[in-house]
């Protein structure tokens, strides 16, 4: 477990309880702040950033990078552009050396950073974007049971209920690090709550051993957290301005 010391930064304490926080907002779009947050990439990063073509989409990539490198150095009370990134095999980047650990997700103009002394976290935020085969898309990812409690929505309830059972199952193969490469339709959510899964991949564990939270967010957008069922303190916060 990680608590503060007076100096800012993080140690281990067995004492504490496990903490899990959303920083979540909009994505700035302001030249002087993305003037600020590009001084927090590394070159490697603002090589990359180079390489958008689109100009909306590379401010995006350094508004996003520079916010993640601010928020996490505030935990660490270290500069943002310190941090090191190590990347696991399917991807999964982590702080190199620290035990602060972390999952982004974006949509739009709208971001979310999951933070947690817990490895195995994941966030994902999705903006309820009309889709011409939503149903199709349902039935490739979605389980028989889930398939049958979306089905039986009120049409007009259908398209963020798409996205509720949607974020929580790309959250945890996120929070394992995979990503949707393990396959959406491997795990499971309980319908109709929808706090807990009902299944999931059995190299992960048991299913009730992982936890959904669903902070507070607009109701054109979903969102959820996934973390190792434990006893913790959950938070949320917002990035810039509230939503």
């Amino acid at each position: 477990m990680l608590t503060l010391n007076r100096d800012g930064r993080f140690k281990v304490s067995r004492e504490s309880m496990h903490f899990v926080e959303i920083w979540s907002g909009q994505i700035p779009e302001d030249a002087a702040v993305l003037q600020c947050l590009s001084g927090f990439l590394d070159n490697r990063e603002l090589d990359k950033a180079g390489t958008f073509k689109n100009l909306r989409m590379r401010n995006r990539y350094i508004a996003v990078r520079g916010l993640v490198r601010a928020t996490l150095a505030d935990y660490l009370g270290v500069r943002p552009a310190t941090l090191q990134f190590i990347f696991g095999e399917y991807g999964k980047p982590a702080l190199l050396g620290e035990q602060l650990h972390f999952n982004v997700s974006h949509t739009g103009n709208h971001l979310a950073i999951g933070v947690s002394d817990m490895q195995n976290i994941g966030v994902d935020i999705e903006l309820h974007k009309t889709r011409n085969r939503l149903g199709e898309l349902a039935k490739r990812t979605f389980t028989d049971q889930e398939l049958n409690y979306w089905s039986g929505l009120v049409q007009s309830r259908q398209l963020p209920g798409f996205y509720q059972l949607w974020t929580k199952k790309e959250a945890f193969v996120k929070a394992v690090g995979r990503g949707i490469g393990l396959g959406l339709e491997r795990c499971e959510v309980a319908v109709p709550e929808g706090l807990r899964f009902a299944s999931i991949p059995p190299e992960y564990g048991l299913a009730e051993e992982w936890r959904i939270i669903e902070p507070c967010i607009p109701d054109y957008l979903s969102a959820a957290l996934v973390f190792p069922e434990r006893e913790c303190i959950f938070k949320q916060f917002f990035l810039v301005d509230e939503f």
